[in-house]
């Protein structure tokens, strides 16, 4: 880039000065003698002021004799639609990152479309302040090389333009093959709901990290595999003993297939070898809760919220995780001879009575309203409640329960969400609109956050040259 730009400035500024004997600068500039350039500019400019040519040799004598700030002031001086002049300036902004760089190179692309080195450094630019649309509206113009190919790759990610991300990827990988290449292949097909294509882009990866395999083993699950996955994360647990989402994610396969003595045994190698990790602790108690060994999955629990009290996996935790893996049941005798006071308790206990087969409503509705009456602005409790009536059928108490849920945490969205469809059917057309707004603004954030805490990040640019 910066050759070819400072060349620019050169003979562009030669071609354009009609009255000044130019080639004579131009051949002192090239042969170093700066000093001497620099007086020849000064005089002709005296005969010539503000001469945009002129000043842009003598921008590039006095750089060259080492004074930046005063080739740089000459530079600008030569006026903002100069061309030669704005290529020699910005190669210097872009150099020391100075924030007026992209205004320059933007005026530098205003006036020659088609600059390429120009467009590569405006998407560099945006790239690096993390602005992909931006990025992606100069990647196309700008000279091709695998480096743009992979920033392409990662903004079209990012913009959920997942299939367009893997042809990026894909033509990366036809030039040289490359991990981090693959993996970012496999993962914007994974994205783009292609189980199959994430699989097979995996299977061609010589050396898996514990991400590569993590992946693989959820694609190929993801197509009803299961000696694949287990075999996928056996291999992962041997070779990173101490990655507890590996372990974890090989004893929830093991609890699928009810093969709970397996993954018990994963487990207690597992806080053999991570004996302070909660998670595994916690993970451990509740497939011994499902093998029957209730007294050693107390223990476990105990140990996890004596160990991480802050990690919040104590009795009310392990309850949380029973009723994510339908362990309804399980978790209100867990919860049962816990403090009912504790709106988490009482909270939690509701949601596992009403989760059970068969659900319990009318103890979970007589938990949530004694709580209530405790603790008025519990918006999570009020929510429940609001579905717990609805599915009663008592519509006015319904209404009025999810409607002080929302006053009290107006980001519920399961919440507003009900209440949009009962709205409907009462046709409460203003009111209706009104929560469709709260239901469209978090399902936009809840999409943001679930991006935000996907468990598989794309790869780093290592190597991509």
């Amino acid at each position: 880039m910066r050759s070819s730009l400072l060349a620019a400035g050169v003979f562009a500024a030669g071609a354009l000065l009609a009255r000044a004997d130019t080639a004579v600068i131009r051949e002192l500039i090239r042969a170093g003698r700066f000093a001497e350039a620099a007086a020849a500019c000064d005089r002709e400019l005296r005969s010539a002021p503000g001469q945009p040519a002129l000043l842009t040799l003598k921008g590039l004598a006095v750089r060259g004799a080492g004074d930046s700030a005063a080739s740089l002031s000459a530079f600008r001086a030569a006026g903002p639609r100069y061309l030669p002049a704005l290529q020699a300036a910005v190669q210097m902004e872009y150099e020391a990152r100075d924030q007026r760089a992209r205004q320059t190179l933007e005026t530098i692309v205003r006036l020659d479309p088609a600059n390429q080195t120009a467009h590569a450094m405006l998407a560099d630019l945006a790239f690096t302040a993390s602005d992909c649309p931006r990025a992606l509206a100069h990647l196309p113009k700008a000279p091709p090389s695998p480096l743009g190919r992979w920033r392409t790759g990662v903004c079209l990610f990012q913009a959920e333009r997942w299939s367009e991300a893997a042809t990026e990827f894909s033509a990366l990988l036809r030039l040289r093959e490359h991990a981090q290449t693959r993996f970012n292949l496999a993962l914007s097909y994974w994205r783009a709901g292609d189980a199959a294509a994430t699989a097979g882009a995996l299977t061609r990866l010589a050396a898996p990290d514990a991400d590569a395999l993590s992946l693989h083993a959820a694609a190929l699950r993801a197509r009803g595999d299961v000696p694949g996955p287990l075999a996928l994360l056996q291999r992962g647990v041997t070779e990173y003993p101490r990655d507890e989402r590996l372990l974890v994610e090989l004893a929830a396969l093991c609890l699928d297939q009810n093969a709970v003595d397996l993954g018990i045994r994963v487990l207690e190698a597992g806080v053999a070898a991570l004996p302070e990790s909660a998670r595994l602790l916690t993970a451990l108690g509740v497939l011994q809760v499902r093998a029957g060994q209730t007294e050693r999955a107390q223990e476990r629990f105990a140990q996890a919220a004596r160990d991480a009290p802050e990690s919040g996996l104590g009795q009310v935790g392990v309850a949380m995780i029973m009723l994510q893996i339908g362990m309804a049941g399980e978790a209100a005798a867990h919860l049962r001879n816990l403090p009912a006071e504790a709106p988490l308790v009482a909270l939690t206990q509701a949601r596992a009575l009403s989760q059970m087969s068969p659900p319990d409503n009318a103890a979970a509705m007589k938990t949530l309203c004694e709580l209530l009456a405790r603790e008025p602005k519990q918006a999570a409790a009020r929510g429940l409640l609001g579905k717990l009536l609805a599915q009663s059928g008592q519509t006015a108490a319904t209404i009025r329960e999810l409607e002080r849920a929302l006053t009290l945490d107006p980001q519920d969205r399961a919440s507003a969400h009900q209440l949009l469809l009962l709205y409907r059917r009462a046709g409460r057309a203003a009111d209706a609109a009104r929560v469709s707004r709260l239901v469209r603004d978090s399902l936009a954030r809840e999409k943001s956050e679930e991006a935000a805490a996907d468990r598989y990040r794309l790869s780093e640019a290592d190597g991509v040259r």
